[in-house]
């Protein structure tokens, strides 16, 4: 039985509460974040493994002296809220060999992986489009770029196997105008092979949206995590272009089957199996800083009226 630490017990703290219980291999302690000040306190001593769900601006700073410590660590997305912070928790885990996980939880859910093989088989992708949106939760610590992209991001970057080499974003402030805190926020990367993302995340919209559409040479797939049937596939919706002209094709659609297992409980049972078998599970630190990276790309990219930023 592993002995695991849950720092913070919030909504989605008590989803990885509930999921661990029903995994049934391993033994949780609870922890509010002001109780794991220092890995050395006596109720972390002997642990296995730690798990941060805490609000975003507080993972580097609870992370960090886990992971120097050689702790398996799990932190929700996002890894951090600052370049720098991501990249000093990457050093710490690669200096003590610590396992290491971040929270991107649509890199384990089965209708994403279904429409990532059948995506990857319909031709080179000419572009990304998604959206992610809901009705709140409204944070106080982090803006609904680095709340909800993380997602959208961590998708593009596993779906084309590298980082973008360009970002450009714009964001609108309507809420608490004074604050850095955009309540809407649009996002586009173009990647070294011309492919790019166009991105839509909001936390003041009327309904949930987490849609990712994947539009190939060939066919294009759609992943809708709020739809019954998650995973759509338009075959052979070309078009093709001869001498400029383009000839529209009527696709044929289908409704791929995709496994059942929750993400949630896919993920917390790589994490595990990681501890079990000191292999780093995906995704790790080195996806979760690209991510970082691009968020705060992004963010300086809005600083400048929408003008594209080159990663560094």
């Amino acid at each position: 039985m592993i002995r695991l630490a849950l720092i913070g017990a919030g909504r989605w703290g008590k989803n990885i509460l509930r999921t661990l219980k029903e995994i049934g291999s391993a033994e949780v302690t609870v922890l509010n974040k002001g109780d794991a000040r220092t890995p050395d306190a006596p109720r972390l001593r002997g642990i296995g493994g730690v798990l941060i769900a805490t609000p975003g601006s507080t993972h580097a700073r609870i992370a960090r002296p886990f992971l120097l410590r050689g702790i398996s660590t799990f932190i929700e997305k996002p890894l951090a809220t600052t370049l720098r912070d991501a990249r000093l928790l990457a050093r710490a885990a690669k200096r003590s060999g610590a396992v290491a996980m971040v929270g991107h939880v649509h890199l384990y859910n089965p209708a994403y992986l279904k429409a990532k093989e059948l995506a990857l088989r319909g031709g080179p992708i000419r572009f990304l489009f998604s959206e992610g949106m809901n009705n709140g939760p409204y944070r106080d610590d982090l803006s609904a770029l680095w709340d909800w992209a993380p997602h959208d991001i961590a998708l593009a970057l596993d779906l084309l196997g590298t980082t973008p080499s360009m970002v450009q974003a714009w964001g609108l402030k309507t809420l608490r105008p004074k604050s850095s805190l955009h309540d809407v926020a649009f996002l586009r990367l173009r990647f070294p092979h011309g492919e790019e993302l166009f991105s839509a995340v909001s936390w003041l919209a009327p309904e949930k949206r987490k849609r990712l559409t994947i539009v190939g040479k060939r066919d294009s797939v759609v992943f809708d995590d709020t739809a019954t049937k998650k995973v759509t596939v338009y075959h052979g919706l070309g078009p093709t272009v001869r001498r400029g002209r383009v000839t529209r094709h009527e696709p044929s659609i289908s409704h791929p089957a995709y496994g059942d297992a929750p993400p949630l409980r896919r993920e917390l049972e790589a994490f595990l199996h990681g501890i079990r078998t000191h292999r780093q599970p995906l995704p790790d630190l080195t996806h979760g800083v690209a991510t970082v990276r691009i968020l705060d790309a992004a963010e300086r990219s809005i600083a400048r009226g929408g003008r594209w930023v080159r990663l560094e």
